[in-house]
């Protein structure tokens, strides 16, 4: 659900929605709360409500810090993977110059059809978290063009033995790279941060102050700062979706350009 949204609205436009919808619905709560329970605009217990709003508040947060900074180190590590794949598929194609004349065409189509599959095919897909039977497919071609090659000389057979240890590492970055499409936070991770936000903003509006100014000001930062953070944590999560995506660049640049 959180990947659909993520997808249909542009990050901009989903924070100004979520930050507008959660500071309005904080606004209306400290209000209503201040009608139906006199004692809060009486500040009563204010003093004692409130520090212990502070510490709940700074705990939480040193939670919800750890975590954003958990997914934009994923998120980081994602666009590594990217890197580290289409480097290997670069490199595989500068060790096939070192084959025979067909050798090296075979190869080379199996990694054009690799990466085309990849830009193509499976990109749109890793949006919704999906990968793409097409580039599988054409994984295991490659596989097959590098087990066919016979080598004729001994430098050939030094740039094969390199080409084969770099599709192991093809491998392993594209599984890295269809995990995270997924979204990296497990759901009682979401749900913590969700839930804790949901108390800290219950807690804020329902500490009382004499002043309402000051009282819906304060609640309403509050929920401004959460209800950002939240959406800059769900865009980071899905580093193959919405508007922070990270993109295809690297299967397009370098010695690859020629396969587009």
């Amino acid at each position: 659900m959180f990947q659909a949204v993520v997808n249909a609205v542009p990050i901009g436009v989903l924070i100004m929605i979520v930050v507008g919808l959660v500071v309005g619905v904080t606004l209306f709560g400290v209000w209503l709360v201040r009608r139906v329970v006199p004692s809060t605009a009486e500040g009563f217990d204010a003093e004692v409500s409130s520090q212990m709003l502070g510490v709940v508040a700074s705990l939480f947060g040193l939670v919800l810090a750890f975590v954003v900074v958990l997914a934009f180190q994923a998120y980081d590590d994602a666009g590594a993977s990217v890197r580290q794949e289409a480097d290997g598929i670069s490199q595989i194609v500068r060790d096939s110059r070192a084959f025979t004349p067909t050798d090296q065409a075979i190869v080379s189509a199996a990694s054009g059809g690799y990466v085309r599959a990849v830009v193509e095919d499976e990109w749109p897909q890793l949006r919704s978290g999906h990968s793409s039977p097409r580039a599988s497919t054409a994984m295991d071609d490659l596989y097959l063009a590098l087990q066919r090659v016979q080598p004729a000389t001994a430098a050939a057979s030094v740039f094969y033995q390199d080409a084969v240890g770099r599709l192991d590492d093809i491998l392993s970055a594209r599984r890295a790279r269809l995990a995270d499409a997924d979204g990296g936070l497990s759901a009682p991770i979401v749900g913590l941060v969700i839930v804790g936000s949901v108390v800290i903003l219950g807690y804020a509006i329902l500490v009382g102050s004499r002043s309402a100014a000051f009282h819906m000001v304060g609640a309403s930062m509050i929920a401004l700062v959460l209800s950002f953070s939240v959406v800059i944590l769900l865009a980071y999560d899905f580093p193959y979706s919405g508007s922070l995506a990270i993109d295809p660049a690297p299967f397009q640049s370098g010695v690859l350009a020629q396969y587009f």
